[in-house]
């Protein structure tokens, strides 16, 4: 910042010391007879007035970030410069009086004193608008009556109401009369000034209180103390120039307080950034650097042009400029401790899924033995009787060793029932049907097992499509019970099944060695379905029917 003020100030006392040099050359070269010498002055003093105009209006070019004040502002330069440039043609080049050459150089004169004070408004309504704000038309309507009085002075050898000579058009200069015109052109210049300066002092106002910009306020003042001397003729001197320096003052003040954006300090700004940044010339050697950005190897410098470098807890990306490239890093240490919490959280998870998965199996486990546990439990409660059978059997086996055979071929009736039987258990746990087939395999295992006991026996089944389970238990508990009943003096049993469209019918004929009784059968009983049984001495026929449904009896 010190080195930016240093350099203002550098410059402002050298536009100041030309000024100087270019008044004092006027001044000397009203008192020098050598033409030479003379002529050399008054180039002095145009070449230095001219080019701080130039250089003034270059410095726009490259300062300003508005387009249109820009625009607005090198266009009231250029007419301030041709201004300097029609007078010292004028006096110094064509000074002979009543030429019309000379004449319309001094009507030139009204051109940018007409729209100068325009531009000037329209740079000040542009002052705290935004970049994108545009003048509204309703201003623009403003170049119509300056068009009319520049077209009124161009022509006023034809109507002289602008100017009229008495004596003639030879002696305009001399001889010059103001006529309405004349005064409508001044205060069109005076109160288009006066407005300018007014505004430019309201929204030089600093916001939230009652004080100034100072700079402005300082140039304002300046310019109204040489205005009054002139007015007093206590100052001489070349009004047109006096009036561009003031006019450039004031919009340079306007520049410097910040009324109008500039890129000034952009340096200093770019430096102060909290923004870690810095740019580098084409041989990757920085020339600008921000306080916040560290020092990168070339190297790195380099693979940034062709993509985003990772430094750990920043990015680095590169942007080529004119000159050489802009180089900025992304700050993602807060992304970064983001991503590592949803590791720690993801490891975390992983450890929980891990001990959920865990107890999960531990519970299935747990479900699988307490269902198997239920089904064992209800298969022995169901064949409860059969093995208290089974275990008389065993102890009987155990007491008189000459019954063993026959004990052995009765365990194995009971065993292949305790089997089947819990098998149609288990099939009945998946739905309340089963294939027809599981009862036919059931009377097939027990009559396979009577065979070994010494019964002759025969089996023809014919099942087909689904059966209710309550019926194939049914069934088989009652096969079950016919025979246990008469195993001990069974010599042949013949059995007929037929299953169809969820209807079953069984036919058991049993051959005895004795003649049977009724007592067997007539205990007989079942849950749903009918049964009738018929006794020929040592023969008899029990016929099962379970309608589907059943009938209940």
């Amino acid at each position: 910042m010190e080195k930016t003020n240093r350099r203002a100030l550098l410059y402002a006392n050298g536009v100041v010391a030309l000024l100087i040099i270019a008044y004092y050359s006027r001044a000397f070269h009203t008192r020098v007879e050598e033409p030479v010498l003379k002529m050399l002055l008054v180039m002095i003093r145009s070449v230095i007035q001219i080019s701080l105009i130039i250089a003034w209006c270059s410095s726009v070019r490259t300062r300003i970030i508005n387009q249109q004040v820009r625009r607005y502002l090198m266009a009231a330069g250029s007419l301030m410069a041709f201004w300097l440039v029609l007078r010292t043609c004028k006096w110094e080049f064509i000074a002979q009086n009543g030429t019309h050459l000379g004449r319309y150089l001094w009507y030139s004169y009204y051109i940018p004193m007409v729209f100068v004070p325009l531009l000037g408004v329209f740079i000040i309504d542009h002052i705290g608008k935004t970049e994108n704000y545009r003048t509204p038309n309703r201003l623009k309507y403003l170049y119509l009556p300056a068009a009319f009085l520049v077209a009124a002075v161009f022509t006023n050898d034809l109507h002289q109401l602008v100017f009229s000579f008495p004596n003639g058009l030879e002696n305009c200069e001399s001889d010059c009369v103001y006529r309405p015109l004349y005064y409508l052109t001044m205060a069109w210049f005076v109160l288009l000034g006066i407005y300018f300066v007014a505004m430019l002092v309201k929204k030089s106002r600093v916001p939230g209180s009652r004080s100034f910009q100072k700079l402005p306020a300082v140039i304002l003042g300046i310019s109204v103390i040489l205005w009054v001397l002139y007015c007093m003729q206590i100052v001489g001197g070349d009004l047109a120039a006096m009036d561009c320096i003031m006019i450039v003052a004031l919009l340079e003040s306007a520049i410097l307080s910040g009324l109008i954006p500039s890129n000034t300090n952009y340096h200093e700004l770019f430096r102060r950034s909290t923004v870690s940044a810095q740019i580098v010339d084409s041989d990757d050697r920085p020339c600008v650097v921000s306080r916040t950005a560290t020092a990168l190897p070339a190297s790195v410098i380099r693979s940034a042009e062709a993509e985003p470098v990772d430094l750990g807890d920043t990015i680095l990306h590169s942007k080529a400029i004119r000159g050489g490239h802009v180089l900025w890093q992304d700050d993602v240490k807060q992304i970064n401790d983001l991503i590592e919490q949803l590791r720690d959280t993801q490891e975390r998870l992983g450890e929980s899924n891990e001990l959920l998965k865990a107890e999960l199996e531990l519970k299935e486990s747990r479900a699988r033995t307490e269902e198997k546990s239920r089904l064992y439990d209800r298969i022995a409660g169901e064949v409860a009787p059969q093995l208290a059978k089974a275990e008389q059997l065993l102890e009987l086996a155990q007491t008189d060793p000459a019954q063993t055979k026959s004990v052995i071929a009765k365990l194995a009736v009971i065993c292949a029932y305790i089997k089947r039987r819990g098998n149609l258990l288990l099939l009945g746990e998946e739905g309340n049907a089963l294939p027809a087939a599981e009862l036919d395999y059931c009377i097939r295992e027990s009559l396979d097992n009577l065979r070994l006991g010494g019964v002759l026996t025969s089996f023809d089944s014919n099942c087909g499509g689904e059966l209710k389970l309550e019926h194939a238990v049914a069934a088989f508990d009652f096969y079950e019970t016919i025979v246990e009943r008469l195993l001990d003096d069974a010599t042949a049993m013949l059995i007929q099944l037929d299953c169809k469209d969820g209807i079953l019918k069984m036919r058991l004929q049993i051959g005895c060695k004795d003649a049977i009784t009724v007592q067997p059968l007539s205990e007989l009983s079942i849950p749903c379905g009918t049964f009738e049984w018929d006794i020929q001495d040592e023969d008899a026929a029990v016929t099962l029917l379970l309608p589907e449904g059943g009938d209940g009896r």
